[in-house]
């Protein structure tokens, strides 16, 4: 089995561990966690966003039902997130990260056009929203809109530069269908750097460059 196709295969086998656990693009991801500010290929998901608002709520948005959904999002209850999130998208359409998490629900239940949706209202309402970036740039490359995926990352980097998941979705873009494996290197020690704790299969793919470099295979093999 080629290079190519083992990566594939690999990538592919974790993005439905992800999904079946809890539910970006091709690589492993962690366990979604409630972050407290504003989720490879298959995708890794992100996390469920909140940022603080900017202003005092509107007396209109539920609050308590939200931070019910992104309990329920964080907890692998999905569809009941699905709901709580339907209803306070409509009672607060102002809120950009109701938006990015409504498409994290719908991007784990395998809803993709409904999450496309629910990304671009998000960015259409916040263009600093890195996580929804991410996650249309996932959707185009599922889509093999590969360009426009690459700017969507390096759009969700140009906001976020610490944002781990977006390095590794771009280094595998680079690495598999751009093939241009000296970026794809430093995307992946990135990702790695940016990372809590060292990523094994990440690591094998940087082995695996390094070595193609030396020997003077510029190139992803197929």
């Amino acid at each position: 089995m080629s290079i190519f196709n083992k990566k594939a295969l690999s990538i592919l086998l974790i993005s439905l561990l992800a999904a079946c656990q809890s539910g970006p693009e091709q690589a492993p991801a962690p366990e979604p966690t409630v972050e407290s500010a504003p989720a490879v290929q298959p995708a890794p998901v992100d996390e469920a966003t909140m940022a603080p608002p900017a202003e005092p709520e509107p007396v209109d948005f539920n609050q308590q039902f939200y931070q019910e959904a992104l309990s329920s999002l964080k907890g692998g209850k999905t569809g009941v997130a699905l709901e709580l999130l339907l209803q306070v998208s409509s009672d607060a359409p102002d809120k950009p990260y109701v938006f990015t998490n409504l498409g994290l629900a719908y991007f784990k239940l395998q809803k993709m056009d409904l999450a496309e949706q629910a990304f671009q209202e998000a960015v259409k309402r916040n263009d600093d929203d890195a996580v929804a970036h991410n996650h249309l740039g996932i959707l185009h490359r599922h889509k093999g809109e590969f360009e426009a995926a690459r700017k969507r990352y390096q759009q969700a980097i140009k906001i976020d530069s610490d944002y781990a998941l977006a390095y590794l979705n771009l280094g595998i873009l680079f690495d598999i269908y751009f093939q241009d494996l000296k970026q794809a290197l430093q995307l992946y020690q990135r990702y790695q750097a940016l990372s809590s704790q060292e990523n094994s299969q990440v690591a094998g793919w940087i082995a695996d460059i390094e070595r193609r470099l030396k020997s003077g295979n510029s190139s992803s093999q197929g």
